[in-house]
């Protein structure tokens, strides 16, 4: 017979009544006799109830304890990812300008900072829109004088001139006068030099040689500013040898130029060498003539112009532009009827002279000066007097005539460059065949030939410029003079002119000027052939 269910079980499933039966028969039988009171049953079940919720508490702590420490891990998991990622971020590059490798490498000097604005104007931009406050009257359009100093607040802008063709390095980048106009100085400081290091296949060994090497030359020079190919040891007060002829505006070019070339102006405050840079300009300003000459012959007056040049182009500082002109007009008048330069004005001509009076009218024409105009075409003529000492091909140049050495070849090409020519002309793929092939790196024993054949290269840049780069560096760092000589620790940083075709006219000072300069290649002149640094330059390849 079915057991029908009680009043209190009512409503519940019989699988449910017949489990909750048994378990209160289990607890009469173990906790209530069978015989008591009301009372001893109403302790009995509040015992049992006790323990039960003891039981419950001590489960959901275990719980909660096991939920914790598992979601700590994995917190701890993630703050380990996050901590790794941070550590294993972009590493610091090497400080470019450390004498002293490995000294402190990871100390940069200059930050290329993308600048973001915080506020930006929703809205579409209309291109045909005039720039400033919306609605208000136009002021008067003017002209507003370039900022001074090219290592604080921007470039000098050189002159204005109406002759086409001036190459002027200041200002926005594009355009016939952009800031990194094509051979131009833009490229020697700041963030610009250490990408064209990177770039162009500098690395932190070079630019500690050159670190060195400025610092040997900047303990030889005398007090008074110039420095001497025949007696620097006497102003660096030591036993250092390797002298050369005596021509002090020669030598203080030649100390000069490599400080110009790492950026270094008489401007810059807070670089290491304004003092000596200013020193030596000043003294080259009290030796110039009223005509324009610096004595020394074509070569030392060809080397003080560029240095000038120079200086003027990377501060503008008002007080280098009447010397910087009257020295390019010294050289146009200089230039003899065939239109070459020799050892004196109007004298004939020979290649060597000639490369030197062709930067320094380069150097004046990217500061901004006048160098050409229509009656006295000084470039042109120089161009046709190269015809005279060049090959039937075109791929080399003689010293006065037609019979190619490696140096004169050197010099020709980089002239033809500055000239306007082309890297796929003929004569200077071939010319540049012919000096890699017969002459690379460690082939010969000059500098002469060095600094103007690492130029070339570097300008036409490509497989020639990979191929001739890492040799030359190597060769320069390897044979720079690193102190050992006990007799000799002074000599640290310069180059020995043992040995080198030209080590009895210029002597130490100028075999490590040449070195130097060879090294700072990558930023010195920016290269020629890049269309996105020349703006609106056009290669000429006739």
């Amino acid at each position: 017979m079915p057991m029908q269910p009680s009043d209190n079980h009512q409503g519940y499933p019989r699988n449910l009544r017949d489990e909750q039966d048994s378990d209160l028969a289990v607890i009469r039988s173990v906790y209530m006799p069978r015989r008591s009171g009301g009372r001893q049953t109403l302790i009995v079940l509040g015992v049992a109830m006790a323990g039960s919720l003891v039981m419950h508490v001590v489960l959901i702590f275990l719980f909660l304890f096991v939920t914790v420490n598992v979601s700590t891990a994995s917190v701890a998991t993630e703050t380990e990812v996050i901590q790794t990622q941070v550590d294993d971020d972009k590493p610091r590059e090497e400080n470019l300008t450390n004498e002293d490798v490995g000294d402190d490498p990871s100390e940069l000097l200059n930050y290329n900072v993308n600048r973001i604005e915080e506020v930006s104007v929703p809205g579409p931009v209309d291109p045909t829109e005039a720039i400033g406050i919306k609605g208000m009257a136009e002021a008067t359009p003017t002209n507003i004088p370039p900022p001074p100093g090219m290592m604080s607040n921007g470039q000098g802008g050189g002159i204005e001139s109406k002759i086409p063709g001036l190459a002027n390095t200041v200002g926005t980048l594009g355009g016939d006068k952009g800031l990194l106009v094509p051979g131009g100085f833009g490229g020697r400081s700041g963030s610009t030099r250490e990408t064209m290091i990177r770039e162009g296949g500098g690395n932190p060994q070079s630019e500690a040689a050159v670190a060195a090497g400025l610092g040997w030359l900047s303990r030889h020079q005398a007090p008074d500013g110039h420095w001497s190919l025949d007696g620097f040891n006497q102003h660096g007060k030591c036993n250092c040898g390797g002298f050369g002829q005596s021509n002090d505006i020669a030598a203080t070019a030649f100390g000069l130029l490599p400080m110009l070339g790492a950026g270094e102006t008489h401007k810059n405050t807070k670089g290491m060498y304004a003092k000596n840079v200013g020193r030596a300009l000043d003294y080259l300003v009290r030796k110039q003539a009223t005509d324009g000459s610096f004595g020394g012959g074509m070569y030392a007056h060809g080397l003080a112009s560029i240095a000038v040049c120079e200086a003027y182009g990377m501060t503008s500082d008002p007080r280098l532009k009447g010397p910087a002109q009257r020295a390019l007009n010294y050289i146009r008048a200089a230039q003899s009827a065939s239109g070459g330069w020799r050892y004196e004005p109007r004298q004939g001509g020979d290649t060597s002279v000639l490369g030197w009076q062709v930067m320094a009218l380069k150097s004046g024409q990217m500061a901004g000066l006048d160098v050409d105009d229509a009656r006295n075409p000084t470039l042109g003529k120089a161009s046709k007097w190269l015809n005279t000492v060049m090959t039937a091909d075109g791929t080399g140049y003689g010293y006065q005539n037609a019979e190619a050495s490696p140096t004169m070849t050197a010099v020709g090409l980089l002239c033809r460059m500055y000239f306007g020519i082309g890297p796929f002309n003929s004569g200077i793929v071939g010319g540049v065949k012919r000096l890699r092939k017969d002459n690379p790196p460690l082939k010969m024993t000059t500098m002469y030939y060095y600094y103007y054949a690492t130029q070339v290269m570097h300008h036409v840049g490509g497989e020639a410029w990979e191929s001739w780069n890492p040799r030359m560096r190597q060769l320069l760092i390897a044979t720079q003079d690193q102190g050992q000589d006990p007799k000799h620790r002074h000599q640290k940083g310069s180059w020995s002119p043992a040995g080198d075709a030209h080590a009895g006219a210029g002597g130490r000072v100028m075999i490590t000027s040449l070195a130097l300069l060879t090294l700072e290649v990558y930023y010195r002149h920016l290269p020629l052939y890049h269309h996105d640094l020349g703006g609106n330059k056009k290669m000429v390849n006739n």
